[in-house]
């Protein structure tokens, strides 16, 4: 927790900087760099569906033009290999690009590397937003200290292009639920966002939506450690915490065992634990189940993070929990250990 304060105050400070120029209706800036190795007479950069080039001379480029809001672009060397994502804006962007081969077999390739010299704030913001994530585990308090961070952040980049991609990234591992994504994305015109970023996000939503709170969880069909199908409904008490894992995670194994305590305390007033995994190797799931030796309820979904249940409810990132009732009734998303604790004190003492 004082990771997050310390990280929300150093946002605070962060956001003093001179911020992106929201009055300019188009942003100038500067794109230029030099290339390390064999290359091409030409460099392009593809951006808003478009492509721009400039000629390489004495292994050095330089693209020059105006955007209308920081918009995310990738360097593009063939029809299939592009570099990570940047960003143009208002300000001299300085590039390294090492150019290698790479032999395979009989046939050899060229490997880019790329690196951002200088210029630019969104590296920067990139880097800090990568830290707070890193820092903050799931839970309900940290939802609504990540909420007011990404709207200090709308406020201060306006149709900034990073907004898409960081916020369909919330959706998409869920680290803020529906509701939460819906109020910031009406903060923000998302057409000056970058389409596969917000198509993304869409489809995240989408599902997001279908199991929010208050929504059911349908009686999926699972595996039991047995190899049986077994309906999810069938296996549920009064309240209970639905636990995504795999035995590849070792956040998640360690949560469970700090669960223990919880689990002994509320079994007998109708709590349960059901540990779904999303092991593909039935083997590989056993083996973790026995190693732990967890008392709750351990099932399987069949075909892993593409079987029915992980790909209708969106789970793509784990640790996740789910704490519903009897008829599968989401009643919260992703609680800390304390959190469940004061839920269970107050519906089950």
């Amino acid at each position: 927790m004082k990771k997050i304060i310390l990280l929300f105050i150093g946002f605070t400070l962060f956001s003093c900087m001179q911020p992106l120029d929201k009055q300019s209706t188009r942003l100038p800036y500067v794109l230029k760099g030099s290339i390390n190795g064999e290359f091409d007479d030409f460099i392009r950069i593809r951006y808003d569906d478009q492509i721009d080039s400039v000629e390489v001379i004495n292994n050095s480029f330089q693209f020059e033009g105006e955007v209308s809001s920081p918009k995310a672009f990738r360097f593009t060397f063939d029809s299939i290999t592009t570099s990570d994502v940047f960003y143009l804006e208002n300000d001299t962007l300085v590039f390294d690009i090492i150019v290698d081969e790479v032999k395979l077999d009989q046939d050899t390739f060229k490997d880019y590397e790329i690196r951002q010299l200088s210029g630019g704030k969104t590296k920067d913001l990139k880097a800090y937003m990568n830290t707070l994530l890193k820092s903050s585990s799931k839970s309900k308090k940290n939802r609504s200290l990540l909420v007011k961070e990404i709207d200090s952040l709308i406020k201060i980049y306006p149709n900034h292009d990073y907004l898409g991609k960081l916020l369909s990234e919330l959706s998409m591992k869920q680290y803020l639920l529906y509701t939460d994504i819906r109020g910031l994305v009406s903060k923000i015109n998302i057409d000056e966002l970058n389409p596969h970023d917000i198509g993304v996000l869409e489809k995240y939503q989408q599902k997001r939506r279908n199991y929010q709170i208050g929504s059911e969880i349908p009686s999926f069909e699972l595996i039991s450690i047995t190899s049986e199908t077994v309906k999810l409904r069938s296996e549920l008490s009064k309240l209970n915490l639905i636990i995504f894992w795999d035995s590849w995670c070792e956040e998640c194994k360690s949560k469970q065992a700090d669960l223990l305590e919880i689990y002994r305390s509320y079994k007998f007033e109708g709590f349960e634990v059901i540990g779904v995994s999303l092991d593909t190797n039935q083997q590989d799931w056993i083996t973790a189940v026995s190693q732990k030796s967890f008392p709750w309820k351990s099932l399987r979904v069949e075909s892993g993070f593409t079987g029915k249940m992980a790909s209708e409810m969106g789970i793509v990132d784990l640790p996740q929990n789910y704490l519903v009732d009897k008829k599968g009734r989401i009643i919260e998303i992703n609680l800390s250990l304390d959190e469940l604790k004061t839920i269970l004190s107050a519906l089950l003492d």
